[in-house]
């Protein structure tokens, strides 16, 4: 598995309030306890009053990843770069945020 930083902003104030919404039903449908095996989130920073958010995951493939983020990848701008050092990053997300 290799480790991936994904940064995402919603596009504007329409898709974060709708994006918020599908956030809460993803959650009250156990929406965690649904990712595959193959997809481990180690590190999760959003803040809905911006619309930006950033997760630090570990992941066997991009196909995987986008499997997770297609539901509200047309409410959002997503950037997925790899991380080499999965500890690095998150500290460096937990120092700024």
């Amino acid at each position: 598995m290799q480790n991936f930083l994904i940064s995402y902003e919603f596009n504007n104030s329409v898709d974060k309030l709708k994006g918020g919404e599908m956030l809460i039903e993803w959650y009250e449908s156990n929406g965690p306890d649904k990712r595959p095996s193959n997809y481990i989130v180690h590190s999760w920073i959003f803040m809905i009053q911006n619309g930006i958010g950033h997760s630090v995951v570990s992941s066997d493939s991009l196909e995987t990843i986008w499997q997770q983020w297609n539901p509200w990848s047309h409410l959002m701008e997503i950037t997925i770069e790899p991380c080499l050092d999965l500890n690095e990053t998150v500290s460096l997300f937990k120092k700024i945020n």
